[in-house]
């Protein structure tokens, strides 16, 4: 369906933080240059580069009228963000990681999606480009353009089917009172949550728009690092916010599922780190009853073994049962192969 724009179209700003990325940062910027729709206000936030960002950003507002820099000392992605909130003229504003990259009508979809059904926020799907080489993945929140209403809109995103990701949104201007991001790890999290509680209805383009960029390999993703802990504490604000609307218990599975996951990198660290988190990681997954031949909340591969914990079994002779199952899947599965 093409969706007629208002004769004076709406300026979109789209803010785009920037911070050690000169391997990426051209073909981020060329990619939001180029959209179809073209009515944009582009800001480009160097938080302090130590590198050559801060000269490419410069060259690129050279090159582009609509392009905008704002260089400020190093405060992380929350306050980068923060710092182009405050100078947008958008009637709309969207973000992009400068390690990542859109389709060339991303914006004309969302902003199409936002108008057609007089939404506030609208969302695209997203694709995971693995810079290792693993096969690229999409995350997708709707195959067709249509509208979740408010319910839908809070148990979906409760339940973790609907991501806090910030960049592949649109924000109509009249949500900006809600993108204030705080300077934490997992800092989109706070940010949907106050928007999602005073929305009325997001609208979904349909379209496979963003492309976000994961650089790190599977050894590094299993590291655990002290930040991670935040996601826990996000979550369990989830669940505390979620009761008010009677969606407590997807909040309270999405909580256990996410401590198990923590559970299962600490388990493997020598160094011991956040061991001293283990008990509340326990609590919290065992806030959760898990049922152990219907749950959806789970993998099937995890959910016995979260059921286990669930119920009280002591956590490392369950998880190095699981380590046991792993090994003898992954070597029946490399014989199969071989």
């Amino acid at each position: 369906m093409v969706v007629l724009m208002p004769q004076n179209s709406p300026l979109i700003s789209i803010v785009v933080p920037v911070y050690k990325v000169e391997a990426y940062l051209d073909q981020c910027v060329k990619s939001i240059a180029c959209q179809t729709y073209e009515n944009l206000e582009i800001i480009l936030v160097d938080d302090g580069s130590p590198d050559h960002c801060p000269e490419m950003c410069d060259e690129w507002a050279k090159k582009d009228s609509r392009i905008k820099v704002i260089h400020k000392e190093n405060g992380g992605l929350g306050a980068a963000r923060n710092a182009g909130i405050a100078v947008v003229n958008g009637d709309y504003i969207g973000f992009i990681d400068s390690d990542d990259w859109c389709e060339p009508d991303m914006f004309q979809e969302l902003l199409e999606s936002c108008v057609e059904f007089n939404a506030s926020v609208a969302v695209c799907n997203v694709f995971i480009d693995w810079e290792n080489g693993w096969a690229q993945e999409r995350t997708v929140f709707s195959e067709e353009r249509t509208v979740w209403n408010a319910s839908e809109v809070l148990r979906r995103f409760f339940d973790g089917h609907l991501t806090a990701w910030a960049c592949n949104k649109l924000y109509k201007r009249d949500v900006i009172e809600f993108l204030h991001y705080p300077k934490q790890a997992y800092e989109d999290i706070s940010v949907a949550r106050d928007l999602f509680t005073h929305i009325e209805k997001v609208a979904f383009s349909g379209k496979n728009s963003y492309h976000y960029r994961q650089r790190q390999g599977s050894i590094v993703n299993d590291r655990v690092s002290a930040s991670q802990f935040v996601l826990i504490e996000e979550l369990q604000k989830n669940v505390a916010v979620a009761k008010a609307f009677s969606f407590e218990s997807v909040a309270i599975a999405r909580l256990a599922v996410s401590s198990f996951n923590l559970l299962v990198k600490i388990d493997k660290e020598k160094e011991g780190t956040l061991r001293d988190k283990v008990p509340q990681l326990l609590d919290c997954i065992r806030l959760y009853k898990f049922n152990l031949f219907k749950d959806q909340m789970v993998r099937k591969k995890d959910r016995l073994f979260q059921f286990c914990i669930a119920w009280g079994c002591p956590y490392k002779m369950v998880l190095w049962i699981r380590r046991v199952f792993q090994a003898i899947y992954w070597s029946l599965n490399m014989k199969k192969g071989g």
